[in-house]
């Protein structure tokens, strides 16, 4: 794996117009401060079959929850993965035929990712993505390719609905100046206020698998020894719960 989302106007009024004006009736203030609705069901919990409309796009540490799922069918039912171990939101924008780009292997061929909907016939999609673009382009970086993925994804599915996962935690021990859990929680942070703006759903994975210190427990990471941020079929399990709970 490479380490490297008040006007003013003019005129007199009458006192009456004036009060015509702020008395508008209740339902349609209510109308006027919900959010659009965008299609996405609320409800919670989720069955795994729920989870059968949705493709999964991701790094590396995706590529171990589809690996999880392929073995526990009652996690996310029939969830489709779309994706690779170094990807990110930035090099997922290079061009398909550029010789450093790397992008999903789907059904015999390699594909950008805003062609997962077409490709697997599912709306519902759950991005996770960053962990390779915050050590190359700060997070500041990792957030302007999020966003121009989104939009790409959305241009060409225009009825997907968009769920987007936090980056997740590494343990203690593996982090570097240049990528560490202070940089995931605030490229998090970013992430949040994106999809609160946008009405996308946000889903805070981060916290689920990480210990009281913002830390990935070393009993949930498959790799202590090297790179300390990919889970085990532990904390996979709990990722699955996670998402069958919030989404």
């Amino acid at each position: 794996m490479l380490l490297c989302v008040s006007l003013f106007l003019g005129g007199c009024k009458s006192v009456v117009d004036k009060q015509k004006e702020t008395e508008a009736p209740a339902e349609q203030v209510v109308a006027e401060t919900e959010a659009p609705n965008y299609g996405y069901d609320e409800t919670s919990p989720k069955s795994a079959e729920w989870f059968d409309n949705a493709v999964f796009v991701g790094d590396s540490v995706t590529l171990k929850l589809s690996y999880y799922c392929a073995s526990h069918p009652e996690a996310l039912g029939a969830a489709e993965f779309f994706c690779a171990g170094s990807l990110g939101y930035t090099n997922a924008l290079w061009d398909i035929d550029d010789p450093e780009a790397v992008h999903p292997y789907y059904q015999g061929a390699t594909h950008k990712v805003e062609e997962c909907c077409e490709l697997t016939g599912k709306k519902n999609v759950f991005i996770m993505l960053g962990m390779n673009d915050i050590g190359l382009y700060g997070t500041q970086g990792a957030m302007d390719s999020c966003k121009e993925l989104v939009a790409d994804i959305l241009e060409k599915t225009p009825d997907a609905h968009i769920y987007i996962q936090s980056v997740t935690p590494m343990i203690k021990s593996a982090e570097m100046e240049s990528f560490n859990n202070t940089l995931v929680k605030e490229f998090d942070g970013m992430l949040k206020d994106y999809c609160t703006q946008n009405h996308y759903k946000y889903l805070d994975v981060f916290s689920a698998v990480s210990d009281q210190d913002g830390n990935l427990p070393d009993q949930y990471c498959s790799d202590p020894d090297s790179m300390g941020l990919h889970f085990t079929d532990a904390a996979c399990e709990m990722w699955a719960n996670y998402l069958k709970e919030n989404a």
